[in-house]
């Protein structure tokens, strides 16, 4: 039986407006309350949930400010193990852009499966967990029955990394717009 639930965009109070870039809570079904949150310095976002295993993904840039970049620096650990993370930026096809993430001796992949619409596939088990993210304000939920509490602290903790690389089209609007705010382009 799947499970749904929300965790909503919670703007940051007092001295967490400069140590937060974003804040998601809510009760995350069975699993009870949980958190994440996105720091600034260090580039870390991390998980909070007393029923789901530790997890948190960082990048050692200090200068950026948003979600965590992911590319060969970043680190990702779920339940005290480090993930790989692989992604084809050059590929056109959404799965064959999908984050690939070795896990111990699982297989997943993230990737976009519509409009608005993010996916947590295991290579064994097929689709874990469905997130919909239709205003940027909050993420819809749905963890279908394979799931346990591991890939769903991984569908969660996800949510702090930057996933514009998904899909060719968030990709080229994002270059763009990072070359008009900033006159540079990406080498």
């Amino acid at each position: 039986m799947s499970v749904e639930f929300t965790l909503a965009r919670r703007a940051p109070r007092g001295r967490e407006k400069r140590d937060f870039y974003l804040v998601l809570t809510g009760t995350a079904g069975p699993y009870g309350e949980a958190t994440v949150s996105v720091r600034t310095v260090p580039r870390r976002a991390e998980l909070s949930c007393p029923a789901l295993p530790e997890a948190w993904i960082d990048h050692p840039d200090p200068t950026g400010q948003g979600l965590i970049p992911v590319d060969d620096r970043t680190r990702l650990v779920v339940a005290g193990r480090q993930a790989t993370l692989t992604q084809n930026r050059r590929a056109l096809g959404k799965e064959d852009r999908a984050l690939r993430i070795a896990l111990g001796d699982r297989r997943y992949a993230y990737l976009a499966v519509g409009t608005g619409v993010e996916e947590l596939r295991d290579e064994a088990r097929g689709p874990l967990a469905r997130v919909r993210i239709p205003l940027r304000v909050e993420r819809r939920f749905t963890i279908l029955p394979a799931a346990d509490a591991v890939d769903v602290a991984l569908a969660l903790i996800l949510q702090g990394a930057d996933m514009r690389a998904l899909t060719v089209t968030r990709a080229a609007l994002i270059g763009a717009l990072s070359f008009l705010d900033t006159g540079k382009g990406e080498a």
